[in-house]
Parts: structure tokens; C-alpha cells; sequence
């Protein structure tokens, strides 16, 4: 079942965070990001939490999530329709 195999990659995978204040698992990235506008490069950094959709509100915008001692708002959310959601997290 696709349920366990997630809570099975999720366990061996994705490290302690806090969602909304509660105990959650999921696997943070907070890769540069490149682009470019015209001829002028571009970089940024866009902190991201890949996580088990169950784990979190149907529309968590807004909730805080905390990573380590670091504490973000979601700023968007993205079910990708599998069971898994990416939260796009700016710092508090």
C-alpha cells in the first residue's frame, strides 16, 4: 500500500520538524536556486519542506513550521496529488 511505503520513507528519510506546533516528519531543503532575467543572473534561496500531505491542515498557509532552532511561515503549498506536499517556507 502507498500509505506505509510513505511512512516507511518518511521514517528512513526526513528528520524531526514542527508543523503548525506539532511533531512532524518531513525532509527540508534550502537549495540555491538559479535563473536569470534578460542577461542579468539571478540566485536565490527558497527554503521548502517535503512532507506526508496527512501530515498537515488542508490549507496550511500561514501555519509556522520549525526546522532545528530556525522558525518559517508557509508561504504556499503544493500537493502533488501522490501523498506527498512541498510547503514553500519564508523565516519568520
Amino acid at each position: 500500500m502507498l500509505a506505509e511505503r510513505l511512512a516507511n520513507f518518511f521514517e528512513d528519510f526526513a528528520s524531526a520538524v514542527t508543523v503548525n506546533g506539532q511533531a512532524r516528519r518531513g525532509i527540508f531543503d534550502a537549495g540555491t536556486r538559479f535563473g536569470s532575467v534578460a542577461t542579468a543572473g539571478i540566485a536565490s534561496v527558497q527554503p521548502m519542506l517535503t512532507i506526508a500531505t496527512t501530515d498537515i491542515s488542508a490549507d496550511p498557509v500561514g501555519q509556522t513550521v520549525v526546522v532545528g532552532a530556525t522558525t518559517y511561515v508557509v508561504a504556499a503549498h503544493d500537493a502533488d496529488g501522490t501523498g506527498i506536499s512541498t510547503l514553500m517556507l519564508e523565516r519568520a
